[in-house]
């Protein structure tokens, strides 16, 4: 008895350690296992694209990129080549490998204990990549072998395959076999061969040991071991073995989508848009199809007018200096540093290719002579620079004129920055490749363009170049507008009684108060006397708009600008008129494409949709300056003018009281819904500012070369600080804005009409290269008469300025141009 109580205790005890130890097992490796049922709905970080309004891509958001690649896109001998190197027995083990464990074990103990071979199955690595960390501790390694084999008993073989290939990280920032053949060979993963597919095979390992492009040796040295496996598992016969080995792939880096740097701007604004809406995670994670309102082939034309203007720009002010200057012993070390930025390696005996057209590059110049300059972009390697084509590097904003000898602008030991020039002449002199100096602006512009029915934005730039800043001056920078704001005082008097054939006076204006006296004058510091309102403005006339402001009045004024989309604060004073106060070319644009749309008020969209990675819809249309944001410097001018005039108005100077109002029909009464004014007021402003194109002495005159009904409006700063034009056609309106980021002159001459108009006029003859002319449409209640240019009466037989301008019904001038009692000598008085 005494016998069965010792065994029966015995028993007891044995089973409570069992017990405790299973207990323990469990707590330590089973107790807090993750769920691995959310594998069966994979959806790991994605890249999120962005679409253009014809469904080409345009950009792309990632923190991982990624592409999911399913696994019949996958190719056999790249599933085989995964195989070979990493699991060869994966389709027979329930998840782990045991005969593996203790081969990998011997091998390493035979090694002294070092990690020579591992025993992982694919099934293994899948659970470590999605569901444990990778800490190297046995708890770790045992919870994996658990998670594998309940693994293997919920998925098939090939989901457990689809999830590995996707996940697994290839080096050099590639998540996926998808994004790895992209990133390594510039393809789609079922265009690469056996060779390539090995060199892949061979990176999940260890991406960084293995990569080809930080060690290539090693990378290759781990291609030949995954090939040999696969001919020993039969996955490759001896024919593709032989000549896979005897060939390394060539590897291609992904090239930058041209189209993306196009659009970057563009895209960078819809990032940040996005960010605001649906948080940094999802747009950066989410796998997104985000379709947009962008033109691409117009945003390129936007982009290429924007820098060949401030190019253009930069030519007119002259040449800034070399980069840096070398002394002659020098020469040697510069020159190898050359290589490298310029990205050239000379070998001796071989033809060195042109570098890419276009490429900013810098070369060294070696002896330099009245026409000719020799330079070089890296040791052996030289090129010449010739004065034609140079005559613009005179001295920095010096007198005007062009260089006559290079000698006078560079010496050697200069380094510049330079172009090869696309335009080399094939003559007998030509022994050098030549290249052109490649100054980069330092001024800054932006450009913005929007259909006028849909309000779509087919075009914005921020900047010349996105690289440089990213800083976007289209939706970001509040600038003063000039005289680009004056339309809107015209507006605002077209709604209160004025018409195309009303006279305003250009007189002196002063006004003092507390110590301070504001005299603004016109550019030409002449005053013009009597103008009808149209020639006013088509000649940028300033103390004329600051007198028809003060009758209109200036709280009815910034009235007009709120509902016209102008959000920006404003001051309350005459310099109103001209401009003073800051705001965005999105504003200034909105303001005049509700001219264009006849009165309706305008949303720039951007945005169309963004649907998630499953097809549904996140987020519907979004337009531009709907809460905008408001970052990156403000620049203010404390003094403005234009092309046509000038105005220094200090702070402190309030508007009078104004003067009497015009009675006339209140443009407030009656709007349809969702105008910002009557299409008849609309009408009228757009034939004021048709006048800024179509008069001889209109400040935009220049756009009556595209050779379609325009209208539009210069603006400039003092003393050349912003230049401006806005403008638009019957379908699409466009602004743009040239200066500088810092309170700085462009220089001498650089109005609006010089410095911005060029850029509008290029972006405005690609936008209507295909679109057929078309008139402004005439809303009902409009009349049309043809007046007297200077005195604003019917013209008469005798008129020499003729105009045929618009009327509201009933306001049309009754008396002839040769009946009135002062006739034109009033008009010819001295002012």
């Amino acid at each position: 008895m005494s016998r069965f109580r010792w065994v029966l205790a015995a028993v007891v005890v044995m089973s409570l350690g069992v017990g405790a130890a299973a207990a323990a097992f469990y707590v330590t490796f089973v107790q807090d296992l993750p769920s691995f049922e959310t594998l069966s709905d994979y959806r790991p970080p994605l890249t999120s694209t962005v679409f253009d309004r014809r469904g080409v891509p345009v950009g792309e958001f990632y923190e991982f990129r990624r592409q999911l690649t399913p696994l019949d896109a996958v190719p056999r001998h790249v599933i085989q080549a995964f195989l070979a190197a990493e699991d060869d027995n994966f389709y027979e083990h329930s998840g782990v490998d045991y005969v593996s464990i203790l081969r990998a074990a011997w091998a390493n103990l035979r090694a002294g204990g070092e990690t020579v071979q591992g025993a992982s199955t694919i099934t293994q690595q899948t659970v470590k990549q999605l569901l444990l960390s990778s800490e190297q501790t046995y708890r770790r390694k045992i919870r994996e072998l658990i998670l594998a084999r309940r693994i293997e008993q919920r998925f098939s073989k090939d989901d457990i395959l689809y999830l590995y290939l996707n996940q697994i990280y290839f080096g050099a920032g590639a998540y996926g076999v998808g994004e790895a053949a992209r990133t390594y060979f510039d393809k789609s993963v079922s265009e690469i061969d056996a060779g390539e597919a090995a060199l892949l095979a061979g990176l999940p390992k260890a991406p960084g040991r293995n990569s080809p492009y930080l060690d290539p040796e090693r990378a290759e040295e781990r291609r030949l071991y995954v090939l040999d496996r696969m001919a020993e598992e039969g996955f490759l016969d001896p024919v593709t073995h032989g000549e896979a080995r005897a060939n390394p792939p060539v590897l291609r880096e992904q090239q930058p989508r041209p189209d993306f740097a196009v659009a970057s701007y563009f895209t960078e604004t819809i990032r940040r848009l996005l960010v605001e809406s649906l948080g940094n995670e999802t747009v950066l994670q989410g796998g997104l199809r985000i379709e947009t309102t962008l033109d691409l082939p117009l945003q390129r034309d936007a982009v290429a007018a924007v820098q060949r203007g401030l190019e253009a720009l930069d030519r007119r002010r002259g040449y800034r200096g070399p980069l840096r200057q070398v002394p002659a012993e020098s020469f040697e070390a510069e020159l190898a540093i050359l290589a490298e930025k310029n990205q050239l390696v000379v070998i001796e005996g071989e033809e060195q290719p042109l570098p890419a057209e276009g490429a900013q590059l810098e070369a060294l110049l070696l002896d330099v002579g009245k026409t000719r300059a020799r330079a070089a972009l890296a040791p052996g390697f030289d090129v010449e620079l010739r004065l034609e084509g140079q005559t613009w590097a005179r001295a920095l904003d010096g007198p005007r004129g062009e260089l006559g000898d290079l000698r006078k602008s560079f010496a050697a030991g200069d380094v510049v920055p330079v172009r090869i020039d696309p335009e080399t002449p094939d003559d007998e002199e030509a022994t050098l490749p030549r290249v052109q100096l490649a100054q980069t602006p330092d001024a800054q512009g932006a450009l913005l363009s929007f259909e006028v029915g849909s309000g779509d934005v087919l075009a914005l730039v921020g900047g010349y170049d996105f690289e440089d800043s990213e800083f976007d001056r289209a939706t970001q920078a509040t600038r003063q507008p000039g005289s680009a704001f004056k339309p809107i005082v015209y507006a605002a008097a077209m709604g209160r009684g004025y018409t195309p054939a009303s006279i305003v006076i250009d007189r002196p204006v002063v006004i003092e108060n507390e110590g301070f006296t504001w005299r603004p004058e016109n550019y030409g510091r002449r005053f013009l006397g009597p103008l009808v309102v149209g020639e006013a403005l088509a000649r940028s006339v300033n103390n004329a708009t600051i007198h028809l402001l003060r009758e209109v009045g200036v709280d009815h004024v910034m009235e007009l600008a709120r509902r016209l989309g102008i959000e920006s604060p404003m001051e309350r004073n005459l310099g109103l008129a001209l401009g003073t106060n800051p705001l965005t070319l999105l504003e200034i644009t909105r303001a005049y494409g509700v001219f264009a749309a006849g009165g309706r008020k305008v949303r720039p969209r951007i945005l169309l949709r963004v649907l998630d990675r499953d097809g549904q819809l996140l987020l519907g249309e979004v337009a531009l300056g709907e809460d905008p944001p408001r970052i990156g410097p403000v620049t203010e001018t404390a003094a403005l003018g234009d092309e046509a005039g000038r105005a220094d108005l200090p702070r402190g100077v309030e508007e009078p009281p104004p003067g009497p109002v015009v009675e006339g029909q209140d443009d407030l009464e009656g709007l349809p819904p969702g105008y910002a004014i009557s299409p008849q007021q609309a009408f009228l402003a757009t034939a004021l500012l048709r006048q800024v194109v179509e008069h001889p002495k209109g400040t935009g005159r220049r756009a009556l070369s595209l050779g379609h009904p325009l209208a539009g409006k210069t603006g400039t700063t003092n003393d050349q600080g912003d230049a401006w034009f806005v403008g638009y056609s019957a379908e699409v309106a466009t602004g743009v804005w040239v200066g500088f980021d810092e309170k700085r002159v462009l220089g001498r001459g650089e109005t609006g009409g010089r410095a911005a108009l060029p850029i509008w006029l290029d972006m405005m003859k690609a936008v209507l290269a295909d679109r057929p002319v078309r008139d402004f449409p005439v809303p009902d209640g409009i009349v049309f008469a043809r007046i007297d240019g200077e005195t604003g009466l019917l013209a008469s037989a005798s008129t020499r300025n003729a105009l045929f301008q618009p009327f509201l019904e009933g306001t049309a001038p009754t008396e002839r141009a040769d009946q009135a009692a002062t006739g034109s000598d009033r008009l010819r008085l001295d002012f």
